[in-house]
């Protein structure tokens, strides 16, 4: 017979048990009662499993899309996480004076241990601070040679593709990161990473790559994970380092180099990207971490938005010949420069435009869940109450497919809505597009590069080759995890008499 010790130890045993699941379970019903008045998923309302299995199974883009459609918006994916597609909801928390906060799934985005960058930054204060610094850099005004470093990196993929790829099949997904990647490493830098002129993924950095953001989705949408990851005996053995003969590691290790070198007490003085953060009074540490986003998440947007494009054209033939004829005309009218078009020429091609942001609205390059907090006291807007502690993530591709503003087709990649006849429509069109870049406080300040890189790539790849699908069966392969993974994505170009 058990002693009355033992049976007073597994009576105090039973009732902390019980305390512990009664505490969790107040808890767990506390945080679904907080946002009842919202509806979703049944299961997101009590834990983050749901969200976990949609970015295990790259269905995150699609699920919100779903949730959004079936429970309106916005819907409830998570305890304290609300998604919606709402574009003014969207412009008021990024607003100069709105309350709203970056919440903590930036906090993920802090990819050098040492400081935050000017995505990761949450701190109004600092994070204002430092895109008064970095905002000259980025607009090109403070930056000679932005364009014409754009050029010689363009002319280097021109020369690659009619070298070695003459009417032989090439694939897109590599070509366009690795011209995205020597644009940016030169903007930043003053030289190139060099993957045009070696013509393949230096030390497998796009194959690392891949399946480093499959990892990241997971890590960023949920706290518990990312404080793990980030903790620092994991940073010691799973982060990038400069060190590494491989992967994100080496190309960071280039760059911190190239940083370090600019640094020193007789380094030359560049007006360029770096040199610029320079004058501002950027630190050593903090440029190499602004290096480091540029890397990872720079060039992949960019180069997403190009290679995804690039095949909806190759797949239209109508919406392809008529991009073709305006960049032809255009040329024969003297409007376009050679042997690189200049971007003021470029923005004035209004089909191209059309077909660049009809690209990023129906496939935005990123597209993570950027949740803003709710202030301190909660906020009422438009007659609904958000408490504190409330997450409202965006949903860039619902966003971007609102019959409402893009008409009932608005899955449908038709590039022609953008030459509607009535201005007010075009500029709804583009201001909601534009959202895809962030808004107010927190738009993207890559976007003008971007843009520009993109506007000019078209022309040239257009005005030089011939395109055309290897495979129109097959297409090509794109997964979703906060970014298009792409492989595979197979063209044939065949050089034009320019």
């Amino acid at each position: 017979m058990p002693s009355s010790s033992a049976v007073k130890g597994v009576v105090a045993l039973t009732l902390i048990i019980l305390g512990c699941a009664l505490r969790y379970l107040v808890g767990v019903y506390r945080s679904y009662e907080k946002l009842s008045h919202f509806k979703g998923p049944p299961l997101a309302a009590f834990t983050s499993l749901w969200l976990a299995s949609q970015a295990i199974n790259a269905r995150m883009p699609t699920a919100q899309k779903e949730a959004l459609r079936k429970y309106g918006s916005p819907a409830r994916i998570g305890p304290s996480l609300l998604v919606t597609d709402d574009p003014e909801l969207l412009r008021h928390m990024s607003a100069p004076r709105s309350k709203w906060t970056r919440s903590s799934w930036y906090d993920g985005m802090k990819l050098d241990p040492r400081v935050n960058n000017i995505f990761s930054e949450r701190d109004e204060r600092r994070h204002a601070e430092m895109r008064s610094k970095m905002i000259g850099a980025y607009s090109g005004k403070e930056v000679d040679t932005l364009e014409s470093d754009i050029d010689e990196n363009l002319q280097r993929l021109l020369a690659l593709i009619k070298h070695e790829y003459n009417g032989k099949p090439l694939d897109m997904s590599l070509l366009a990161s690795f011209f995205t990647l020597d644009v940016l490493s030169q903007i930043a830098f003053g030289d190139a990473f060099g993957f045009l002129t070696a013509n393949q993924d230096l030390y497998n950095f796009n194959k690392i790559a891949n399946q480093f953001f499959k990892v990241i989705e997971l890590i960023v949408n949920h706290d518990t994970l990312r404080k793990f990851i980030q903790s620092k005996p994991m940073q010691k053995l799973l982060a990038p380092k400069g060190t590494d003969e491989f992967g994100q590691g080496r190309v960071i290790g280039i760059a911190q180099k190239a940083v370090a070198e600019r640094y020193q007490p007789n380094a030359k003085v560049k007006r360029d990207m770096l040199g610029h953060f320079i004058a501002k009074g950027l630190s050593q540490t903090q440029a190499e971490a602004e290096s480091h986003l540029q890397i990872i998440a720079g060039s992949d947007s960019t180069s997403s938005a190009l290679r995804i494009t690039m095949m909806m054209l190759t797949g239209n033939p109508t919406v392809y010949r008529k991009l073709v004829d305006e960049i032809d005309t255009a040329v024969a009218d003297g409007k376009i420069s050679y042997p690189i078009v200049r971007y003021s020429e470029a923005a004035e091609l209004e089909y191209l435009s059309a077909c660049i942001w009809e690209g990023i609205r129906l496939f935005p390059p990123l597209f993570g869940l950027q949740s803003k907090l709710a202030p301190p006291e909660g906020e009422t807007i438009n007659g609904v109450f958000y408490p504190p502690g409330t997450e409202v993530a965006f949903c860039c591709e619902g966003v971007g497919r609102r019959t409402d503003v893009f008409g009932e087709d608005a899955d449908l990649y038709r590039p022609d809505r953008w030459l509607h006849p009535d201005p007010e429509v075009r500029a709804k069109y583009l201001r909601t597009a534009e959202l895809m870049f962030g808004s107010g406080r927190f738009a993207c300040l890559g976007k003008n590069i971007a843009m520009m890189e993109l506007h000019k790539a078209f022309v040239e790849l257009l005005r030089n080759f011939d395109w055309a699908l290897v495979d129109p069966i097959k297409g090509a392969s794109s997964i979703a995890h906060g970014i298009w993974v792409q492989e595979k994505m197979m063209l044939v170009a065949s050089p034009r008499q320019v």
